[in-house]
């Protein structure tokens, strides 16, 4: 029988110590709030206030958005180097911070991080290290605070596809709630587009936390199960490196021309950003179609080159009993872009402007159009090409 002490609460301790130092390097990282100590060890009582200039609090509200990794970090326990969950920390900040962003709010701190894992050994702590350290990181990059969280050790709940029964190996799920501001005066994310604007597209290379099941799908068809066979497959290493490559966040590209400053002061933007659609599970179809409103279809015809782990996954569902279809890789993954951007086309060039500005790569790819069915159009481009609706049924 095991030490419930030694397996169970002194490894989680360990980890949460780590975890508060995250925390408290990252309490100056954002001018709109100052944090607040209630003490100094893991179960300090922390709050905050808010530093908004005078007058703007009562202009503007709280809002919270919760979401996790889903089941991206698997390729990361599958991967197992540092290297790799080094970039684990972006999926969540990019599940929160950008969906909170793009309706219209200013991202400003990650209120609870909650990080399950199987087990914490001497044999992974090296990867536990790795993933507070670039959490730490990427928080800072997005002006994000990290008040608090919690992890728990569940040796019989936490598990992965992946998973070996190897104590090397780091099998975890991670979820959290981002905290941010909202002004009365930004209108709901996509009520005032219009027929004849422009939309811009920002590039993520990686896949972004949509179409997980499917990627888990398409290796054990392809590879099997041998999975520390699997690593010394040549093929199959560049698929699942591709798979851990981390989500770009787009955030404060889109609470800028929101008009937002990161201390929580309003500003007249220079362009005006009238929808924001984080594609993310249920792909383009889904994303971009839930915030035109009625009356208002979009065309799709310039669209980037899909990252190369979308093109792969079509490939190699093309080698199985379930291939994918290009109208199938529309509705699963972002196909190119991690965000779209809809403004008036006299604003593109200020919009694509900000996006260089903040690191991203921006492309027109279409416009909006009249369309009393919310017609989305793409002019494809995965395997098979052509021009696909998102009222046909694939």
């Amino acid at each position: 029988m095991s030490d419930y002490n030694t397996e169970i609460v002194e490894p989680g301790d360990r980890f949460s110590k780590l975890a508060r130092e995250v925390c408290v390097a990252s309490f100056h990282n954002s001018p709109a709030i100052t944090i607040m100590r209630g003490g100094a060890g893991m179960r300090a009582m922390d709050g905050y206030i808010w530093n908004l200039p005078e007058g703007r609090f009562e202009q503007c509200y709280e809002v919270v958005q919760s979401d996790g990794a889903g089941g991206k970090p698997q390729f990361f326990t599958l991967m197992n180097t540092p290297e790799a969950f080094e970039g684990l920390g972006w999926e969540v900040i990019t599940m929160n911070a950008d969906d909170l962003a793009c309706r219209g709010g200013l991202p400003v701190m990650i209120a609870s991080s909650n990080i399950d894992v199987k087990a914490i050994t001497n044999e992974n702590w090296h990867l536990c290290e790795a993933l507070l350290r670039g959490f730490a990181q990427a928080l800072c990059k997005s002006n994000l605070v990290l008040l608090t969280g919690e992890t728990a050790v569940m040796k019989h709940s936490i598990t992965a596809f992946c998973d070996t029964g190897d104590p090397s190996q780091l099998i975890m799920t991670w979820g959290a709630t981002c905290l941010g501001l909202a002004a009365l005066d930004i209108p709901p994310n996509g009520s005032s587009i219009t027929p004849g604007m422009a939309i811009i597209g920002l590039r993520d290379k990686g896949y972004r936390c949509n179409g997980g099941t499917k990627f888990t799908n398409l290796i054990l068809d392809r590879w099997g199960t041998d999975f520390p066979g699997m690593m010394h497959n040549p093929d199959a290493r560049k698929f699942i490196e591709a798979l851990v490559v981390p989500s770009q966040s787009y955030a404060k590209t889109v609470a800028a021309l929101n008009g937002w400053a990161s201390d929580g002061a309003r500003y007249e933007s220079d362009a005006l950003l009238c929808g924001a659609a984080h594609i993310t599970g249920g792909g383009v179809w889904s994303k971009l179609t839930e915030i035109l409103p009625a009356g208002v279809g979009a065309v799709l015809d310039s669209m980037p080159e899909p990252a190369w782990v979308l093109k792969e996954a079509q490939r190699l569902s093309q080698l199985g009993d379930q291939p994918m279809s290009d109208h199938e890789c529309y509705g699963t993954f972002h196909g190119g872009c991690g965000m779209m951007l809809i403004c008036d086309k006299t604003d593109d060039d200020l919009v694509m402007d900000q996006a260089r500005k903040d690191g991203h790569d921006p492309y027109i790819i279409g416009y909006t159009t009249e369309s009393a069915d919310n017609e989305v159009v793409i002019h494809s481009r995965f395997a098979n090409g052509g021009v696909l609706s998102s009222l046909d049924h694939d």
